[in-house]
């Protein structure tokens, strides 16, 4: 069995062949401690040689001494596109629709007012421009994730009673006393020309009818206080038109005067009856009770007799809007009509928008 050599008569490795190994050492070492591999054309690199940036991928062959992290790029946030009168495409067409109007795909006239209208109810700055708030405010930009909805109201705990022209009573004098004028119950001519210009300074609808938005303004409907004239219950059974009196000859101001029994009734899509209605079911049950039974369709009923002349236009006529026909209202003369207009609103008498594109006479 051979012996080793004394320590001091072992031959020593040349002075080049030191360096060589004690090079890969610290490479190895590099390696290990910064996930980087160093290949073999490096190893007779200088100690003080500067390591190569480190990738994501290793050197083929040599496993990472750590786990690659997955690397997460910031996602580029969507532009939102500004909408304003003249513009076109499917994006006015989508904005159309959110706004409950017809879907033509330019921006006009009728989109540049349902823009105000929805920006002034929104509280928003009411300029016609469709950009990232207005957009936020309709459900979000199409394609993005819309906005988080706010956490809603807590429910009311009582029912809110319209009150109009006419009415009398104890809610009359509450909402009197919050207008700050005589509180005598009697809603006649002051009252309403107070309720009018109230809505006016708080930017509501100025119809001078006390509803559940204008209630809210002065402050919520007194639920502790009895009201001497309640709302019919919308969920209880509607009951048909009346029947016309026999005999009875009927013109176009009874027709009005018919129409206007139903101010202040909600807009429900579908609907036909006072507990909500939309435009061709309100048009159908007030010419109902004079004997008239017109179709169910706006278009329908655009359909169901002749034109008459659009200069002269009298109170109780029929008219329609948009082409194809998709509106109707009753004429209210002097330019005004009465009408279930859309989601959101109550029925009222108010100024045309647009001109109609038919009108019939049917009393």
């Amino acid at each position: 069995m051979p012996t080793a050599a004394p320590q001091h008569l072992r031959q020593r490795p040349a002075r080049a062949t030191l360096r060589q190994q004690v090079t890969l050492r610290r490479g190895a070492v590099l390696a290990a401690g910064a996930a980087v591999a160093v290949p073999g054309s490096l190893a007779g690199l200088a100690p003080t040689a500067v390591a190569a940036p480190v990738t994501p991928q290793a050197a083929p062959g040599v496993p990472s001494a750590l786990p690659q992290a997955p690397v997460t790029l910031p996602q580029s946030p969507t532009s939102v596109v500004v909408l304003h009168y003249g513009s076109t495409g499917s994006l006015v067409k989508t904005l159309q629709s959110r706004l409950g109007i017809t879907a033509d795909g330019s921006f006009g006239p009728i989109t540049l007012r349902a823009v105000k209208a929805f920006q002034e109810r929104k509280g928003l700055e009411v300029d016609g421009y469709v950009g990232p708030l207005t957009w936020a405010a309709l459900g979000g930009f199409p394609g993005t994730a819309p906005a988080p909805s706010p956490t809603p109201a807590p429910p009311e705990t009582c029912s809110s009673y319209v009150l109009r022209y006419g009415s009398f009573g104890e809610m009359v004098k509450v909402a009197q006393s919050r207008l700050g004028i005589t509180a005598d119950g009697d809603f006649g001519p002051a009252t309403l020309s107070a309720v009018k210009a109230y809505q006016s300074r708080k930017g509501l609808e100025v119809d001078g009818i006390v509803g559940p938005i204008t209630w809210r303004s002065l402050g919520g409907y007194p639920c502790d206080t009895p009201d001497p004239t309640p709302a019919p219950d919308p969920s209880a059974p509607s009951e048909p038109a009346p029947e016309p009196e026999p005999g009875a000859s009927y013109n176009g101001q009874d027709v009005l005067d018919i129409a206007k029994k139903y101010l202040g009734t909600w807009y429900v899509y579908g609907g036909s009856t006072p507990a909500g209605f939309d435009c061709s079911g309100f048009t159908q049950y007030v010419y109902r009770q004079v004997g008239v039974n017109l179709p169910r369709t706006s278009l329908q009923q655009s359909q169901f007799r002749s034109g008459v002349s659009l200069n002269d236009l009298r109170v109780g006529d029929l008219v329609f809007f948009y082409s194809p026909v998709s509106h109707v209202a009753i004429y209210a003369g002097n330019g005004m009509i009465i009408d279930s207009a859309k989601p959101g609103t109550q029925i009222s008498i108010h100024k045309m928008w647009v001109s109609p594109v038919k009108a019939i006479r049917l009393v």
